[in-house]
């Protein structure tokens, strides 16, 4: 999701710089980031709207687009379906999460997708990040606690986050707790508040 604070996000951009867009769904930020020259590796695990990501930057040799999703370990879940993916199942797609409790999902309705450890990923990559975006519907503070366990977070130069405890209530301790770590650790280039 674009807001009005993004642009600020993306000034700093520029060739050859690497990003990931986690969840990038039908790729409105995979596009500012490649418009800026920046090479992006964009997860999205929704079949549905894949296709459409895919169609949109395959023309593009800096983006890479990849059919899962991310989270803290390497699995094969349930990705939940939008309440009423059936009637639109790309603009639905925002709100496909794997945990079966998040409020507009469906638990009758869903796809296997492959899930990856992203600080898998980001450990095969050779060189810093400049930006890692998260919208991961509710699954972002297992993965955050993981990447600054690692210390990966201080080879990213910025972290955003569209954070889901306004949405999903059983996340509101978590991300206490882990912006209780953050202020502790002076942990300042990961934004829970982005959206």
């Amino acid at each position: 999701m674009l807001t009005q604070n993004s642009e600020e996000l993306f000034a700093s951009i520029g060739p050859g710089d690497i990003a990931i867009d986690c969840g990038a769904n039908i790729g409105e930020v995979t596009q500012k980031l490649a418009d800026k020259g920046a090479l992006v590796f964009a997860f999205e695990p929704n079949p549905f709207v894949f296709q459409t990501l895919w169609n949109r930057f395959k023309g593009y040799p800096n983006v890479i687009c990849i059919n899962k999703g991310v989270w803290h370990e390497n699995y094969q879940l349930r990705l939940y379906l939008h309440q009423n993916y059936q009637l639109d199942p790309v603009g639905s797609a925002y709100a496909s999460s794997i945990l079966a409790q998040h409020p507009v999902t469906d638990q009758n309705h869903f796809v296997v997708a492959e899930i990856i450890d992203l600080t898998q990923f980001i450990d095969s990559l050779d060189r810093d990040i400049k930006l890692i975006k998260i919208d991961i519907e509710g699954a972002e503070f297992e993965l955050l606690q993981k990447i600054v366990d690692k210390g990966q977070h201080k080879r990213v130069e910025k972290i955003v986050v569209e954070n889901h405890e306004w949405l999903i209530e059983h996340l509101k301790p978590i991300a206490a707790n882990f912006r209780k770590r953050m202020a502790e650790e002076n942990i300042q280039n990961i934004d829970l508040n982005w959206v």
